[in-house]
């Protein structure tokens, strides 16, 4: 487990936004290195990330409906 810091999105409340700095808006939590940057599918239990694999299935999901729109464009 390493540490980092994040923004958690109050709407959803899964990881928005990762960093290796400390910043003011950001809480310190504790996360395997796998999931450090991974967006949308991370919400932090207890101090330490947790991967919410069904949402991570639905975002790839949309990504791939989103890069076959492009490409058909």
């Amino acid at each position: 487990m390493k540490k980092a810091y994040v923004v958690i999105d109050e709407a959803n409340g899964y990881v928005n936004e990762w960093s290796d700095i400390a910043g003011e808006r950001y809480i310190e939590i504790k996360a395997d290195e796998n999931l450090i940057y991974n967006l949308d599918c991370v919400k932090v239990v207890k101090g330490k990330a947790i991967l919410d694999t069904k949402k991570q299935d639905e975002v790839e999901q949309l990504n791939a409906e989103t890069i076959q729109e492009d490409q058909a464009n």
